[in-house]
């Protein structure tokens, strides 16, 4: 009889969750796989995906050998090659790109369907590389709408996700009294965290659901708010004009740390400051007091105006009105009061006023916002509108409260930041450039790029040199992508294919994957990579800790894991001496520069991970922002700013786009793009799409799992049943979903959980998968140049019955 032997090991997708796991091998396969503890065991966990390895890894779709295209580009031809053929290709093709275009024209896309360090993609050996050949890196510019609208308010640091980071850690949930999910359904793209909501309800907490559908989420909670897709700013500004009106703000912490009391200029929307009135060289904020009702520096005020409208004089004899933060906050917020706000998100007024007061008073109290509020164009106000209510009610900071989901303290925010990590990514000293994702298009069919210009490149909260974005010239002509799938994730699917993917655009594109996926399909070399089990690695997961990853089995086939592919790229083209030794030889290296954060701390957090092959490294009795400080410009939360943060598309830190030359400084409503009630196009395509997570993928990641596929075999679309019968298609019809940019062939399922007017497709199946066409060709680019995400949701379509 075989002995089994059991190795540590993590489950790495892009789910938030990043399980750690043990791997059973018997004669050196991978026959299972299981939940392997934590030191905190309420973090212990495992899904039907993770359940799910053994047939993954051992399926008889993965590529064993390095191929090359053989056919025309996109015909999915190639034939096996050896690696000497394949690194010898690649080489050639670099060299031939860096020398007509320059390094930066070979794009380097290491995306998140993994977050090993080491072998995956953040940071990752292809970004090590990348940096040592001083190429371009494509960084992800998903889901950058919503949390680039909440670093608004509480720090004006790298737009995008990182404002997640500063949220609490999952665990945080169950302290809370009131949680609403906002565009999210964690119960089955975040199960894991799900237990923690159920501690919550055993406390007593309140559950609260606002999403356009009954989600499962919505099924468990005490209240579903059903909202108009897209009209989520207007609800968060709505609330606020509740809670300011029926003075449920908390005043203290307002006063104390918030920008509520500062006084703006309504000349230039820019804080009044004391050199405006005395003209000394004191720069400092200045408040109305409301004893003396004098202007006093901030510092001097024990209980300044709230709110009002105020004269002021200034030191060259002109008078100035200025109104405080809150004032102009509470002006904006009263366009929406509850009447007019049910008319524009048809969520009844009183259920407004409702879930405001509960929000503000059954505290502590924690918005848990998902990507469905993310994928849209006008995302980064949501943001914005949610993490305002959370600092002016004082919900943040504290055990149970915050506006930030639970991603906080998070061992991954450490292990794919390029400032923690630039020691083991650049052991050259040299850069690549980073580009963002939803630019990638513009880049290869224009060769240029439209980006913000800093005045001071040093200092980018000194905003930009122009009003408006800048074209330069930044020609892509290669691509090597790894951890991702690029086809199935880029908005406008046949733009990408028929034309980013063109030989015409494209001299060379080259793929790392286990198996053919929609982009592998479209490379001329094909490079068969390990999976997680087949390397030694280390990952920071999206909690608390950082896990080493044993290597259980051997290589399957000639696959190869992405340090040691990049490391004979490396030896070839004369960079060896960057990529010496083994992966495992790399953890000690990483752990390192990890443990060089924490201090006195440093020493603690190794011992434990060499003794234990996993660490803690936040401090569980750490709450981001309870001491009130936050990081922005003002020290304090900016739900009024004088500069609009921005991703800097180029660099990726944050550009302040000043107040006083046109950017609006407040949370406030823009409708969508496209997928909105007045634009005339709903008369063609009157369906707005959604693209759902579920809980049998991750993105594309465990498209074609058998067991998985048994479960949910095929591609569907949910529309309910007033739009099924308005169409004459009945549950179980082969419909066609389209739109000018494109269609896809699906079943269709008969759901009254979806809301009239919705059409919904659960997201991450293959072109193969299809009937015809893809899902992602329905999807439109919009470039936002606040926040630059991408905005998949912002789609409008139609539904008809299939003729083929």
């Amino acid at each position: 009889m075989s002995t089994e032997i059991k190795k540590f090991s993590a489950c790495v997708p892009n789910c938030w969750m990043n399980c750690r796991l043990y791997a059973h091998v018997r004669d050196g396969k991978l026959v299972q796989t299981s939940a392997a503890p934590f030191p905190d065991p309420s973090y212990n966990r495992i899904c039907l995906r993770g359940l799910s390895h053994p047939q993954r890894v051992n399926s008889k779709e993965r590529i064993l050998h390095p191929m090359k295209r053989v056919g025309k580009r996109g015909e999915n031809k190639f034939e096996q090659i050896s690696w000497d053929e394949a690194i010898d290709i690649l080489s050639t093709n670099l060299n031939r790109v860096r020398e007509k275009y320059g390094s930066k024209a070979v794009a380097f896309i290491p995306w998140s369907g993994s977050y090993a360090a080491i072998n995956g993609g953040m940071p990752g050996a292809i970004k090590r590389f990348a940096n040592i050949f001083e190429g371009t890196v494509v960084v992800d510019g998903v889901d950058f709408g919503m949390p680039t609208g909440m670093s608004q308010v509480v720090a004006n640091m790298a737009g995008g996700m990182a404002s997640l980071f500063l949220g609490p850690e999952p665990k945080d949930l169950s302290y809370a009294k009131t949680l609403i999910f906002w565009g999210t359904n964690i119960t089955d793209s975040q199960v894991h965290n799900w237990h923690f909501v159920l501690d919550a309800m055993e406390n007593g907490a309140k559950l609260i659901c606002i999403d356009p559908r009954y989600s499962e989420t919505a099924a468990k909670s005490h209240e579903w708010i059903r909202i108009r897709p897209g009209s989520d700013s207007v609800l968060a500004l709505s609330m606020i004009q509740v809670i300011i009106e029926e003075n449920l703000i908390d005043s203290d912490y307002c006063i104390r740390h918030t920008v509520a009391p500062f006084l703006v200029r309504q000349d230039n929307g820019l804080f009044l400051r004391q050199s405006d009135i005395d003209g000394s060289d004191q720069a400092g904020y200045v408040v109305v007091d409301s004893e003396s009702g004098e202007i006093e520096p901030v510092e001097s005020v024990a209980r300044p105006e709230l709110l009002g409208t105020f004269d002021v004089k200034l030191h060259n004899g002109n008078t100035l009105q200025v109104k405080t933060a809150l004032q102009m906050l509470k002006d904006e917020a009263d366009k929406y009061k509850p009447d007019e706000a049910e008319r524009i998100t048809t969520v009844p007024a009183e259920k407004i006023r409702e879930i405001a007061r509960i929000y503000a008073t059954n505290t502590p109290s924690t918005i848990y916002p998902g990507f469905g509020i993310d994928r849209w164009d006008n995302a980064d106000q949501v943001g914005r509108g949610i993490a305002t209510l959370g600092v002016i009610t004082g919900q943040i900071g504290k055990k149970g409260a915050s506006p930030l989901g639970t991603m906080g303290q998070s061992a991954i925010q450490y292990t794919i930041s390029d400032a923690v990590m630039g020691p083991w990514t650049s052991p050259s000293g040299t850069q690549a450039e980073l580009l963002n994702f939803v630019l990638l298009q513009q880049a290869i069919l224009t060769g240029k790029v439209d980006m913000w210009e800093p005045k001071d490149p040093g200092n980018p909260l000194a905003g930009p040199t122009a009003k408006t974005p800048v074209s330069k010239d930044w020609p892509i002509k290669g691509l090597i992508l790894t951890t991702g799938n690029v086809v199935s994730n880029h908005a406008e699917q046949k733009v990408t294919i028929e034309e980013m993917f063109s030989e015409e655009k494209l001299d060379f594109i080259c793929c790392i994957d286990m198996f053919m996926t929609d982009t592998a399909r479209q490379a001329d070399l094909f490079l068969p990579c390990t999976s997680w089990f087949e390397n030694d690695d280390i990952v920071g997961g999206l909690h608390p800790y950082v896990m080493r990853m044993e290597k259980a089995i051997e290589p399957m086939g000639e696959s190869k894991g992405d340090w040691e592919i990049f490391k004979l790229l490396a030896q070839k083209m004369g960079y060896g001496k960057y990529f010496m030794g083994e992966a495992k030889d790399q953890i000690e290296g990483i752990l390192d520069v990890l443990g060089n954060l924490f201090g006195d701390r440093k020493e603690e957090i190794l011992k434990e991970f060499r003794e234990k092959g996993i660490a803690r490294l936040s401090d569980p009795h750490s709450v981001p922002f309870a001491d009130g400080v936050f990081y922005t410009r003002t020290g304090r939360a900016e739900f009024y700013s004088e500069g609009v943060a921005t991703v800097f598309p180029k660099t990726m830190p944050a550009l302040q786009l000043p107040v006083n030359e046109g950017h609006n400084p407040l949370p406030h409503f823009e409708p969508p793009a496209e997928a909105w009630f007045d634009n005339p196009l709903i008369k063609k395509y009157p369906l707005a799409l959604s693209t759902l997570h579920t809980k049998w993928r991750v993105h594309t990641t465990f498209y074609d799992v058998a067991v998985l596929r048994e479960i949910d075999p095929e591609p569907v679309v949910y529309l309910n049943r007033r739009e099924s019968e308005k169409r004459g298609l009945k549950d179980g019809d082969y419909v066609r979903v389209f739109n000018d940019r494109g269609h896809c062939v699906v079943r269709l399922v008969v759901d009254d959980a979806i809301n009239d007017g919705g059409a919904a497709i659960p997201k991450g199946w293959q072109r193969h998968q299809f009937k015809e066409g893809g899902y992602q060709e329905l999807t439109k680019n919009h470039i936002n140049t606040v926040h630059y995400g991408m905005s998949f949701f912002d789609a409008l379509v139609e539904v008809e019955k299939w003729k083929g």
